[in-house]
């Protein structure tokens, strides 16, 4: 019986032997094809569109590749010019130009060539200002090195980092010889890519780099005063080595940092130690009005002058009660001859009576004469009347 319905099967066809292929298909095989090359006119058309084209890109992109160079330059001679202010705030010394590029370098972490030559390897110029003196050393005896006289006198606290991006620097640069006033000064005013004025150079002003350090606002002066019968003590990074002030006023440059210890006279214990401030930019104002300022008195050091209570004004009415009181007192039983409470108070009263016409005359010598003399009364019956060894009368 169906129970379904089930789709008609195909029939296979029975083939022959002969029907199948004897072996693998046959390959069609074509003729080769002829390639055809580019001519010589058409490599030369091209190469030209080439030229062309390179011709408008290459000057945009060799000034783009010139201004990386030259902020990447000018990058690295501010952190040399960070890293000499550093060094000198930590080593408490101003290095000369023969090991400032080592010195450097060890604060940054950079190998010494990188401070001494460009990425181009161009030499680098580090110059100080000729006038340059802190306390006795000048430009030709550095390095300055801190100790606990500091310095008297800071003039001329600069330093100069010149690079070229381009031809060697100018020799005059490098070797200013007698010139070297002049040329610092006029490397330190020339705007940036300028040439100063009157100074004339084959190559590119624009390739030559300047980095300005002001070393001047690393310095702070300090000012210590003694108001005591002994000197006091100080001391410089050390506060195991106190010395004792030599005068009344003690000033001095110290740099920015410096840990200063106030210690008491003769063997007095160690009262304060101050860190010297430093204003680091370049706006300083030479004069440094706000230095510290430091007094010893009374065998302690302080901030300032100690101030006593002022003595009160007196007027007329003071006066009065002064006399009341005296009046009022019981009289001396050690007087003697006609001394009384009421002649002293008289003979006072005609010495300043007197001393007022004296003033008035403009301290004339015949007005005088009574100031005098009334004076030598007042003073003989005040000592008078007070001497406590005069016999009772």
């Amino acid at each position: 019986m169906k129970t379904g319905f089930f789709p008609r099967q195909p029939r296979l066809r029975k083939c022959a032997a002969r029907d199948l292929p004897a072996g693998p298909p046959a390959v069609r095989v074509f003729p080769p094809r002829r390639l055809r090359a580019f001519s010589l006119l058409e490599i030369t058309g091209v190469l030209g569109v080439l030229a062309i084209l390179a011709s408008l890109a290459l000057p945009p992109l060799l000034q783009q590749l010139g201004e990386l160079a030259r902020r990447q330059e000018t990058e690295r001679l501010s952190q040399i010019g960070q890293g000499l202010r550093e060094y000198i705030l930590r080593a408490r010394r101003v290095p000369a130009t023969t090991t400032l590029a080592s010195n450097v370098a060890e604060v940054l972490g950079w190998p010494a060539r990188w401070v001494q030559e460009t990425a181009g390897g161009q030499p680098r110029v580090f110059l100080y200002d000729p006038q340059l003196q802190i306390g006795t050393t000048t430009a030709a005896t550095l390095p300055y090195v801190q100790t606990t006289s500091g310095a008297a006198t800071l003039n001329g606290a600069r330093c100069l980092i010149v690079s070229t991006l381009g031809a060697p620097l100018p020799s005059v640069i490098g070797n200013p010889g007698t010139n070297a006033v002049t040329v610092f000064n006029l490397l330190w005013d020339a705007p940036d890519g300028a040439p100063p004025p009157g100074w004339t150079w084959g190559g590119e002003w624009r390739q030559i780099l300047v980095q300005r350090v002001n070393l001047q606002p690393l310095f702070t002066r300090v000012v210590l005063n003694n108001n005591h019968i002994r000197f006091g003590r100080y001391s410089v990074d050390n506060t195991n080595a106190p010395v004792a002030l030599t005068t009344n006023s003690f000033t001095a440059f110290f740099l920015g940092r410096t840990q200063l210890g106030l210690h008491g006279d003769g063997t007095g214990p160690l009262q304060s130690v101050q860190l010297v401030p430093s204003a680091e930019a370049a706006s300083r104002d030479p004069a440094y009005a706000w230095y510290p300022s430091y007094v010893y008195e009374r065998g302690i050091w302080r901030g300032r002058l100690f101030m006593e209570p002022p003595v009160p004004r007196r007027s007329g009415n003071d006066l009065q009660a002064a006399y009341e009181i005296f009046m009022s007192g019981p009289p001396n039983v050690y007087k003697v001859g006609g001394v009384t409470q009421s002649s002293v108070t008289w003979a006072m009263y005609n010495f300043m009576s007197n001393y007022v016409v004296w003033a008035n005359s403009g301290f004339s010598a015949a007005a005088k004469v009574k100031v005098t003399q009334w004076q030598s009364s007042m003073a003989a019956q005040v000592k008078t009347y007070c001497n406590k060894k005069a016999t009772v009368q």
